[in-house]
């Protein structure tokens, strides 16, 4: 099974999204977004710089995975933090900043909280700031939550959207657990990956590498590595504890 949809009509089901496949738009010159998912005021996007994104402010958190490219988040005039493909970065809410690529173009999945309307324009730059945005490398993630046969680490594990990158050895197939009332959002790096969901487990959503993908709260499921070698997905769990909810079965 394979459905696609976007925020209103999300219910019992897992929602899988190509980038490929949605609209872009450049709510600040040099930005270049698009709205993957949006669930309540938790919005998935992707961010697109090939020089340099306009000062902008948006009025929740980012929390974002640097797909690709490398470059920095500037945060004033004279203060900014370098980026690379792999990083995960948390910029505070209300905190005017841009994005500057590198020689390639600079790509971030992020989840942005509060932020319907997209970021605010022409934000100024500001000469001094204080709220810095927090960048942590691929290695130096902390354990978080536990399911059986999954790693999950996290850089912000204090956060209110718990942002995880999960592992999969291969063959391996997690534990039957939900989420809680968490809006969950993820993106298969690698795989493919297979999650099992529904009464006994009769469903199955595949997700592709470069896919990402919803799934509503509270839904039991399980998520499984369909193939010889480990996978690995990149999570967003937006709301708060508890965050992972083990259970027997799929009932």
């Amino acid at each position: 099974m394979r459905l696609r949809a976007h925020d209103e009509d999300m219910d019992g089901d897992i929602r899988i999204v190509d980038p490929a496949e949605t609209d872009r738009t450049e709510p600040v010159p040099g930005l270049v977004e698009q709205t993957l998912f949006q669930v309540g005021e938790y919005r998935l996007v992707l961010c697109q710089i090939d020089r340099s994104s306009a000062w902008h402010v948006r009025e929740g958190a980012v929390y974002g995975w640097v797909r690709a490219g490398q470059g920095r988040v500037a945060y004033s005039e004279d203060q900014s933090t370098d980026l690379a493909a792999g990083d995960l970065l948390q910029v505070p809410p209300a905190t005017s900043h841009k994005f500057v690529a590198g020689d390639t173009r600079l790509e971030v999945l992020a989840v942005v909280t509060g932020d319907s309307d997209g970021p605010e324009r022409d934000a100024p730059a500001p000469p001094k700031s204080d709220a810095e945005p927090a960048v942590v490398g691929p290695d130096d993630l902390v354990p978080t939550v536990d399911s059986p046969n999954l790693t999950r680490e996290t850089p912000f594990p204090d956060a209110s959207v718990l942002l995880m990158r999960v592992e999969a050895a291969g063959g391996a197939a997690a534990g039957w657990h939900h989420h809680g009332e968490n809006v969950y959002f993820g993106y298969a790096v690698d795989g493919p990956s297979e999650t099992e969901y529904g009464p006994a487990g009769e469903k199955t959503a595949r997700i592709d590498i470069g896919e990402c993908f919803h799934v509503p709260p509270k839904l039991v499921h399980r998520d499984t590595n369909p193939t010889e070698t480990a996978h690995t997905g990149i999570i967003w769990l937006c709301g708060g504890e508890p965050w992972v909810v083990n259970v027997e079965g799929p009932t």
